[in-house]
């Protein structure tokens, strides 16, 4: 077979199949040991039924011959996902509502006589702006007094964060980075306030779940030791169900989250700012964009409006909320918002560093949106801007950027609490730097302001 192929380490893990790219095209692999259950997969009418709720990705069967395949049983392609992101870039509603859909996907699964082998927040992607499920093979054949054999999992990836950022800090959500097999049950039970001893869905799910771990964690016992009748099983599931529903977080007032009814535009300003990106846009012709500083998605809406799948970063869980509670109430399908700190940007991590992939590995984007940003890159962060534009060139094509300039009001907002050593923040400098990685195609003063817009297009720098 004359074909390029490469295998994705995200799921080398599952013996039952594994994701492979052709010519860079993605592909599953099913081996003949998933056989039965697929195939109960596709027979029953739960994949269908699935895929017509909108909770599982849909897939087509082909066929491709090789070494590489004839001894697997099936070789599907599944649709396209615009943009693979993780649950520690997740705001708080988008943890909660991966959660409720997998719940969702388990409670169908029963009445089909399926059952979830796991529950990771990984097989989980938002997809046209709902979460949906990704692994085909996460479904077994249920059997009877089965316990589910995933629910430690579902509570260390989905219930522990939740638990933590609704009742401690919702910045916790941080600790998914550390821990991406999820969140331990113990550790959780620690941070955990006081009060939730008394609350019966932490003290059964985390606080006495943790102990049973602990108590355990040294003894071998046969896998199914402990029977579980179908309505028990079922009745679990509404329980977490309820659990989970009964999380709150609601987006206070921070620092930037109230960016746009704190702003130092004016009304004409701003419209002539959008006016520019919206003009920036048409020239750059992008498929997709990555507005980096997004805050609650004003700029970036204006990319989604032109049918751009657009994901909209920003570092202020507040803000990231808001965008999301929009795009949710909007139904809203070409944005995606996610948590993220541009100065610490996501690495790669797991197994050799390949199990989940990096920022950069992720793109390039066509166009990226930097609005407002470069100030808190090279200021708050003292970042030189030979290194931002260095950085920027590895994200995108395009780049619609803006700079401020040390006597516009934001900047000495940042200034005002330290000592100004920033001799090399002019114009000039910037230009200068950026023109090593970009080539600037146009640039215009914002009206009102002394703010300038930038369009540049990245050179072939080796």
């Amino acid at each position: 077979m004359n074909a390029e192929i490469s295998y994705l380490s995200s799921s080398f893990r599952d013996p039952s199949g594994f994701l492979f790219l052709e010519n860079g095209t993605l592909f599953r692999s099913i081996t003949r040991l998933y056989q039965q259950n697929y195939d109960h997969l596709m027979q029953s009418g739960l994949y269908n039924k699935l895929v017509e709720s909108n909770l599982l990705l849909p897939h087509m069967e082909v066929s491709l011959s090789g070494k590489d395949f004839d001894h697997n049983y099936k070789v599907i392609q599944p649709e396209l996902l615009s943009f693979v992101s993780y649950p520690y870039e997740w705001c708080f509603n988008q943890i909660k509502d991966a959660a409720l859909a997998l719940i969702e996907i388990q409670k169908q699964s029963l009445a089909f006589n399926m059952i979830l082998k796991d529950a990771s927040a990984y097989n989980m992607q938002f997809h046209k702006g709902k979460p949906i499920l990704i692994d085909t093979l996460s479904f077994e054949i249920y059997k009877e007094d089965q316990p589910w054999v995933a629910y430690r999992q579902f509570c260390q990836h989905f219930l522990a964060p939740l638990s933590l950022m609704a009742f401690r800090d919702v910045r916790l959500s941080q600790l998914m980075r550390i821990y991406i097999d999820g969140l331990p049950l113990d550790l959780t039970s620690k941070l955990l306030p006081m009060s939730t001893w008394f609350n019966f869905s932490f003290l059964s799910h985390i606080h006495l779940h943790a102990k049973t771990q602990k108590r355990y964690e040294s003894k071998a016992l046969p896998r199914y030791s402990h029977k579980v009748r179908k309505d028990s099983l079922i009745a679990l599931i509404h329980h977490l169900e309820s659990a989970i529903t009964g999380l709150k977080w609601l987006p206070a007032g921070s620092e930037w989250s109230e960016y746009y009814n704190d702003t130092n535009y004016s009304q004409k300003a701003m419209q002539h700012k959008q006016q520019l990106v919206d003009y920036y846009l048409v020239e750059s012709k992008p498929r997709t964009v990555w507005d980096l500083g997004a805050n609650t998605g004003a700029f970036s809406r204006i990319a989604m409006h032109k049918d751009i799948h657009t994901i909209a970063f920003d570092l202020d869980p507040a803000a990231v909320e808001k965008n999301y509670l929009q795009m949710r109430e909007n139904k809203e399908t070409k944005i995606l918002p996610l948590c993220l700190d541009l100065a610490n940007p996501t690495p790669a991590m797991g197994w050799a560093h390949k199990e989940r992939l990096s920022l950069v590995e992720r793109g390039p984007s066509d166009t990226v949106l930097a609005l407002a940003l470069i100030h808190h890159l090279a200021i708050s962060n003292n970042l030189p801007f030979s290194h931002i534009a260095f950085f920027l060139s590895q994200l995108c094509h395009y780049l619609i950027i803006e700079f401020i300039p040390k006597n516009d009001s934001q900047v000495q907002r940042l200034l005002c609490t330290r000592k100004d050593i920033f001799t090399h923040y002019s114009q000039d400098h910037f230009e200068a730097s950026f023109q090593t990685y970009f080539l600037i195609l146009k640039r215009e003063k914002i009206t009102d302001t002394e703010r300038t817009l930038y369009l540049m297009e990245k050179l072939n720098v080796c």
